[in-house]
């Protein structure tokens, strides 16, 4: 079969690491051979290198002679090696790699009941629930590879239900309960893999986590993360923790979010998310200069230069500093004129259509000092300004709309308009 348990955290974790053959080459590589009990080959295996830390995995099939070949990067971490075929027990073990030259090695299956139950000393009904257990077992994983999880979480729960020592069902079940939304049942397992004290208890504090936050249970929720944090500080945990921060952010809780998106941005510092949220509270918070310094942040990380940019503009406006706020608008203006332009038109006409010509009016001006010639906002701020009853302003504004652009649409109700207050 095909089910390992590092595949559904791996899921989970929505991580993928895509590796450059050139790096691959450089890095460490496994060369196996799997067989079955009497020797013969085994084609059609899924073998797995599984980084312990982090569940990524490197995953390839046997040949026909049974052998395979897997690279990685970084061959000084810690990784486990998984093999599955369906009819056969699974096979997980730790493994030690070098860089340079391939480790070598061979591994053999055995049917499930022989693999599972081998050594064990039962009365003929234990040993007959055991296998039932096992039968069970395979059943789940082989409706999770078809693709009906509904059918795979009932026949490992079965599993359970027949053999609660049954340790390797634990954590798929918590896995799949979870995705299903069975978040009771999601939580009682991942309590039991948790108390196994395996090398799956850390993943199912995950686990624990998200079905508590599923939940509503939010004190014991907050209770679970903070253990999470100090066993698993990855980055999965940093956008559990963004997640929590945001969740309290929703609520109006900004003194517990901004903690939350703290801790997180400690956990994985270029977390663009939660620089960009915790700045927009520190705003609403009134800590201007701290919004700043998580603007200057978002600048440095990849891929979020524009929203850095806004926080800035938006921080240094709020704070009153109009030189700098324009300075920022001019370099986020740089980064994407037309979605500027568009932002602060949407702006400045609900500030129109909201009874506040003067803010209108601040808002068509800032248009204009990127845009000198943008007609559009000449005709706006002519407009705003007559309804601020501020006259000879607004007339030399309508006058520079006209001469820009004669033929629009509204330049007749410009011209009315000159005639009017004239």
């Amino acid at each position: 079969m095909r089910l390992s348990t590092a595949a559904h955290y791996a899921r989970l974790a929505a991580v993928v690491l895509l590796l450059p053959a050139a790096a691959i080459a450089q890095g460490g590589r496994v060369a196996g051979k799997v067989v079955d009990e009497a020797g013969k080959p085994l084609a059609g295996v899924e073998a797995k290198i599984v980084e312990t830390e982090t569940g990524a995995e490197f995953s390839t099939q046997t040949n026909k002679k049974g052998r395979f070949s897997l690279a990685v990067v970084h061959p000084d971490r810690d990784y486990e090696i998984v093999l599955s075929k369906e009819g056969f027990a699974p096979v997980r073990e730790a493994i030690q790699l070098k860089r340079g030259d391939p480790v070598q090695g061979s591994w053999t299956m055995k049917p499930p009941t022989d693999g599972m139950l081998l050594g064990l000393d039962l009365s003929p009904e234990e040993l007959e629930a055991k296998k039932a257990a096992v039968a069970f077992y395979n059943e789940g994983a082989q409706a999770f590879n078809a693709g009906d999880l509904e059918l795979a979480v009932a026949r490992f729960d079965a599993a359970i239900t027949e053999d609660s020592e049954l340790a390797e069902a634990y954590p798929i079940a918590a896995t799949l309960n979870f995705q299903l939304e069975n978040y009771e049942r999601a939580l009682e397992l991942a309590e039991v893999v948790i108390g196994l004290e395996t090398d799956e208890s850390t993943r199912a504090m995950g686990i624990r986590y998200d079905a508590l936050d599923a939940l509503g249970r939010a004190a014991e929720a907050d209770a679970a993360l903070d253990a999470l944090i100090a066993a698993v500080p990855d980055i999965d945990t940093a956008r559990r923790t963004y997640n929590r921060g945001l969740s309290h952010a929703k609520g109006g809780d900004l003194d517990t979010a901004i903690p939350r998106l703290e801790q997180a941005i400690l956990l994985e510092p270029t977390l663009a998310p939660a620089w960009g949220l915790l700045g927009d509270l520190e705003i609403a918070r009134g800590n201007h200069q701290r919004a700043i310094e998580a603007g200057d942040q978002l600048l440095t990380i990849d891929g979020s230069r524009e929203r850095g940019l806004s926080l800035r503009h938006r921080a240094f406006e709020a704070m009153g500093d109009e030189t700098a706020a324009a300075e920022a608008l001019r370099a986020l203006a740089a980064e994407t004129p037309d979605a500027v332009m568009n932002s602060l038109f949407e702006r400045g006409n609900d500030l129109f259509d909201s009874n506040d010509p003067l803010a209108a009016a601040k808002v068509y001006r800032q248009v204009l000092d990127l845009q000198p010639d943008n007609a559009e906002a000449h005709y706006k701020l002519g407009l705003s300004l007559l309804s601020a009853e501020d006259t000879s302003t607004a007339v030399t504004h309508l006058k520079r709309f006209l001469e820009l652009a004669p033929e629009h649409p509204e330049a007749a109700a410009a011209r009315d308009m000159l005639t009017y207050v004239d």
